[in-house]
């Protein structure tokens, strides 16, 4: 049977399937982009600056009161050298929810501090969100004892953010 052998509205249909799937790989971006880029450093702002480095954020994110591009919570994480994994995420994605979910079931021990906001406050954690890359939900920031933040984007299982955080620990 040859395709001029078929009814004109399957013909369109298959046409049609073809092109919506063709539109749907060609517009999906890769949902599991990793990148390892360190996190600023903390130093002081230049004599001429207008905004004293000490100075308080007006907001107050969900995991305490902020600092100058942290978290208070985070900062002091950060500052006493341990594992910090963020996770950004939105209450609405079902793969957000599972992040969510094994990230809440992560057995870490006094070396790792574990945190997860909503995305909306993602301004309140500049100071590892500006070199680092989050742009999407579910976001994991993991951050290692030097400083060295990675991303994950997309769904990560509780089994491979128990990898991501033993190798940030061995870093």
């Amino acid at each position: 049977m040859s395709l001029a052998a078929l009814p004109r509205p399957l013909l369109l249909g298959i046409v049609g399937v073809v092109l919506l799937g063709t539109v749907f790989f060609v517009t999906r971006k890769p949902s599991d982009t990793s990148s390892s880029t360190p996190v600023p450093s903390q130093t002081a702002a230049p004599a001429n600056s207008t905004t004293p480095p000490s100075q308080t954020a007006p907001a107050k994110p969900q995991t305490g009161a902020s600092g100058p591009g942290l978290p208070t919570r985070v900062k002091h994480a950060l500052d006493a050298r341990k594992v910090v994994v963020i996770l950004f995420w939105n209450r609405r994605g079902v793969d957000d929810r599972s992040v969510k979910k094994s990230v809440d079931r992560l057995s870490h021990g006094k070396h790792v501090a574990v945190f997860s906001d909503s995305v909306r406050h993602l301004s309140h954690y500049t100071r590892i969100t500006a070199a680092a890359s989050v742009g999407t939900t579910p976001s994991l920031v993991i951050v290692n004892r030097k400083g060295q933040a990675e991303v994950v984007n997309g769904y990560v299982d509780r089994q491979t953010l128990g990898q991501y955080v033993r190798n940030a620990l061995r870093r």
